[in-house]
């Protein structure tokens, strides 16, 4: 009997006391008061950058309700900036866009969730909107800003064959041009990542319009192959 009470004794096991789960570190997109809802985004990223590091750090990010979502748990301390890049489906204008936006956190011991708010129609949210324009293949993209006074524009291809690339643009004002600007680039680009983008080229042609009167604004875009003299154009016009 003594053996026994011995036994039983020994195999008691002491229960831990619970204690609070572990914080979950993550940045939380909130859509509730977006233009972009959960159900129109085709697809997002956002790319990390730490203050002082040169090696960015790529995710996607995951639907929630209302929310875009990823964890930051692989994140050391310090001051990051993370770059977010949303696709959407194809609008109510029968248009897809991408909204694109910098913000800057800091990540300490006890953060946990990072909340910031997607893309508004305020000038002030830190989010640029561009239109996406594309052949139905997908073999070429073309990128434009929606701000008119944006100089930027982008050009995708996964075609090896596209070697001709001309953007073009013109602001008129009844029939009298205000302004008007072309780049070409033909044989030597774009680069094996098959890519082209540029920030400065039209900054000349969006200082004439920020300053000047015009009723008509837009930007041709031309991908060809001039050996067999095949080319597609993309076409935008701003009007006020």
């Amino acid at each position: 009997m003594v053996l026994a009470v011995i036994i039983i004794s020994c195999n008691k096991t002491t229960n831990p006391i619970p204690g609070p789960e572990p914080t979950e570190k993550k940045i939380v997109i909130n859509l509730v008061n977006s233009i972009v809802k959960t159900e129109q985004i085709d697809s997002g990223s956002i790319v990390f950058k730490k203050q002082g590091s040169l090696t960015p750090i790529f995710q996607r990010l995951v639907k929630g309700t209302n929310t875009l979502e990823t964890t930051i748990d692989g994140l050391s301390a310090g001051e990051w900036t993370a770059e977010l890049d949303l696709y959407t489906k194809k609008q109510a204008d029968g248009k897809s866009y991408e909204h694109i936006a910098s913000k800057i956190f800091s990540i300490t011991s006890g953060t946990g969730t990072i909340a910031l708010n997607g893309p508004t129609l305020q000038t002030t949210d830190g989010w640029k909107r561009r239109l996406v324009l594309s052949t139905s293949d997908n073999d070429i993209v073309v990128i434009i800003p929606v701000d008119v006074t944006d100089p930027y524009f982008e050009i995708r291809t996964r075609g090896l064959q596209w070697n001709f690339f001309s953007v073009e643009r013109t602001a008129v004002s009844g029939t009298a041009v205000v302004a008007n600007k072309k780049w070409v680039c033909n044989n030597d680009c774009p680069g094996n990542d098959r890519l082209i983008y540029n920030s400065d080229e039209f900054i000349p042609f969006t200082g004439i319009i920020k300053t000047s009167s015009w009723t008509r604004n837009d930007i041709f875009i031309t991908v060809g192959h001039l050996q067999n003299q095949e080319f597609n154009d993309f076409v935008h016009e701003w009007n006020f």
